[in-house]
């Protein structure tokens, strides 16, 4: 797994769950128990994170806010 960066596209806080558009291209979903901190995503903020695909889903973790 490899570091890749992208902008949060989307965020919904009554399910927790949101979208990033990766800087390679394409968007990929996130928890947001998968951000360092106790910061709030919010759309348009820089992010840090890893894509697991180590479930069925493909998602981002271990986001970083840059």
């Amino acid at each position: 797994m490899t570091s890749q960066t992208g902008i949060i596209r989307s965020f919904n806080p009554q399910n927790k769950t949101g979208l990033i558009t990766c800087d390679l291209g394409g968007d990929i979903r996130f928890d947001a128990t998968s951000i360092y901190g106790k910061s709030q995503p919010v759309s348009g903020s820089l992010v840090e994170f890893i894509m697991d695909d180590s479930t069925s889903k493909l998602q981002a973790v271990n986001i970083r806010f840059i």
